[in-house]
């Protein structure tokens, strides 16, 4: 292990520490703070060197300690302490800007914004920001657009990463707290600059050269300082490249393609450590003792990165991560690999909403045939539903992402149809069958106060959605039977007069069957503002009106002439009118959707589409 030298700066030096260059390398992490460390960064300041509206004469603020190498041209690479350096540095810039408004432009100022060196070569005067960015182009631009008071800001949308936003936030932030503090008061603006100027103290650690950064950095990590697993893994990718290459287009490389990595998972509000967990856990094995959190993400790069050639070419690994995450961020938008729309994945979002741990699955699965890759959407679909509604997952045995990355080794070599066959037999099944029984069970209980809404709606819209198939052969997308014009319609009403509860079989259970499934329909939403709390008899004509044959089929029955596809289909589906609406209707109409959700999820041969020949064999 190579010696950390360390240089700790002297008092007088310290004074003029604002004066040096300083620039954040593209290993670094992005400028992450958040409003409330700005706001606190501000606040310990006022509070150190101010007694109320009085500048304090003899006292300091001291904001820890920074580390940093020296590079060619003498600018100072900061390791640690961009988060505060950036900071402070966009306050200078802001007080610089507003003594500006005031007519009290200030030299002092601007010499801490940007500054002079010589080319060590030619001895040539060259301008320089005092602190420069260089792992985000979009925060580099915004950062020196704000140090030349250049920011149009009807154009912030332009800078685009993270990182910029942040930027963009604490500017905000600080200029609010300029304006509002010393508003018309230009003398004491100037006083507080010069606090800040001369009375923060910092003490700068200086390491001999780049080869220290990662042992800096991971010394850093250990320390709780909060360095994440994407920054340490930037970092490794980037000393990988720096001890294989000699020149520097290898690191513009591998910049570009992380900035492009980085801007696609922002651009879609996708976590990078989330990305990148699930990423490792689909394409590699891992241990799965304790389902590989995302602390553990960093570590296992350092004990297998070499055994899988990840530093021996971080080039490609990175192109393989951009790859792979274009393919992660159409899955969350409910796409295939080639950007066409995917039912399947939309109905799981209808069914989960912000959940993703399937997509461990759909990322060892993209390199599928899109046929095949949507038909295993359709069965993440069904066990994700299975899981939900049977409330298999809270078992203690059910491990949800341990179970997809075991299955991802699997899948990642299917290559065939019929190896694809295999897998879903092997492992799709068993968990399937074993969930059969308890699937039925919860649909016979199944009520509205036992299920989200938005589930009840998902429910109801794939049932309905499959009877149109079965009947008409011409069902309309999921999104049609769960859009909004479309009400959950509680047939017993909810809100009832004292009569209505009174003529109702069982009183004293009027809530109870209120509440379940065998009682609700889907219903325009036209129709039930003029039928809602009426009794049955009165709803029937509304329901005749219906558009929606579930609901229509209650009250009127259908022509269905002889031997058609009608008829087989109501036969089929055990489909019949309700002449009153009691007790035993409710539970009839339970027990119908009961029968027909177990061929919609497909655990009946001959249901949804979900079999193929040589499963069914095998299932029945």
């Amino acid at each position: 292990m190579s010696v950390i030298y360390y240089l700790l700066i002297s008092e007088s030096d310290r004074r003029g520490l604002f004066k040096e260059f300083y620039s954040v390398p593209e290993f670094q992490r992005e400028y992450v703070w958040q409003k409330s460390n700005v706001e606190k960064l501000l606040q310990d300041i006022v509070f150190e060197l101010y007694d109320e509206e009085d500048l304090k004469e003899d006292t300091e603020y001291f904001l820890g300690s920074i580390v940093v190498f020296r590079d060619s041209d003498r600018t100072y690479q900061l390791i640690d302490g961009q988060q505060r350096l950036t900071t402070i540095y966009l306050i200078f810039c802001i007080i610089r800007d507003c003594l500006a408004e005031y007519s009290q432009p200030s030299k002092a100022l601007e010499s801490l914004i940007s500054g002079v060196s010589q080319d060590l070569m030619t001895g040539d005067d060259i301008n320089k920001y005092r602190l420069s960015l260089q792992y985000d182009s979009d925060a580099a631009a915004l950062l020196e657009a704000i140090a030349d008071n250049t920011v149009k800001w009807n154009e912030r949308s332009k800078y685009a990463s993270s990182s910029a936003e942040k930027i963009l936030d604490a500017y905000d932030l600080i200029k609010e707290f300029v304006e509002d503090r010393y508003f018309n008061n230009p003398q004491a603006l100037k006083q507080f600059s010069s606090g800040l100027g001369n009375k923060i103290k910092l003490i700068r650690i200086e390491t001999p050269n780049l080869k220290n950064a990662l042992k800096v950095f991971e010394t850093i990590n250990d320390r709780g300082v909060g360095l994440t697993s994407i920054d340490l893994l930037k970092n490794y990718l980037f000393i990988s490249t720096s001890r294989e290459k000699n020149d520097n287009s290898h690191w513009h490389k591998l910049k570009t393609k992380w900035d492009k990595l980085m801007k696609t998972l922002y651009k879609h509000k996708e976590e990078p450590l989330r990305f990148l967990r699930y990423y490792v856990m689909s394409h590699y094995d891992v241990s799965l003792q304790n389902t590989f959190p995302e602390e553990d993400i960093y570590n296992w790069f350092l004990e297998e990165g070499k055994k899988y050639g990840i530093f021996d070419n971080p080039l490609k690994f990175v192109e393989e991560l951009i790859h792979a995450c274009e393919h992660y961020c159409y899955f969350s938008q409910a796409k295939n690999t080639d950007s066409s729309d995917n039912q399947y994945l939309k109905n799981i979002q209808r069914l989960q909403q912000r959940y993703r741990q399937h997509f461990i699955l759909l990322l060892a699965g993209r390199h599928l045939k899109k046929e095949l890759f949507v038909k295993l959407c359709l069965y993440v679909e069904n066990l994700l539903f299975f899981y939900t509604i049977t409330r298999s997952s809270r078992r203690k045995d059910v491990n949800i992402i341990r179970t997809f990355s075991q299955w991802s080794k699997k899948l990642r070599e299917v290559r065939t149809e019929e190896e694809f066959i295999k897998f879903i037999k092997v492992q799709f099944l068993p968990e399937f069958l074993s969930m059969r029984d308890d699937f039925e069970l919860t649909f016979r209980d199944l009520t509205d106060a036992k299920v989200a809404k938005f589930r009840v709606r998902y429910i109801l819209a794939k049932i309905n959605q499959y009877i149109d198939d079965l009947v008409y052969s011409n069902s309309k997308p999921l999104d049609w039977y769960l859009n909004k014009s479309h009400h959950i319609e509680h047939i017993l009403p909810q809100s009832s007069s004292t009569e209505i509860i009174n003529i109702f079989d069982k009183p004293k259970d009027y809530k109870s069957y209120v509440q379940k499934l065998g009682n609700l329909t889907l219903l325009e939403k036209t129709i039930n503002t003029s039928v809602s709390d009426k009794p049955y008899e009165q709803k029937k004509l509304g329901y005749r009106e219906s558009q929606i044959f579930t609901t229509r089929s209650l009250v009127e029955k259908p022509n269905v002439g002889n031997n058609t596809q009608l008829n087989r289909a109501i036969q089929l589906l055990g489909i019949q009118q309700f002449e009153y609406w009691n007790s035993e209707s409710i539970e009839k109409r339970q027990e119908i959707l009961t029968q027909v959700a177990k061929r919609v999820w497909g655990l009946e041969v001959g249901g949804t589409q979900i079999w193929d020949s040589e499963i069914e064999t095998d299932y029945s």
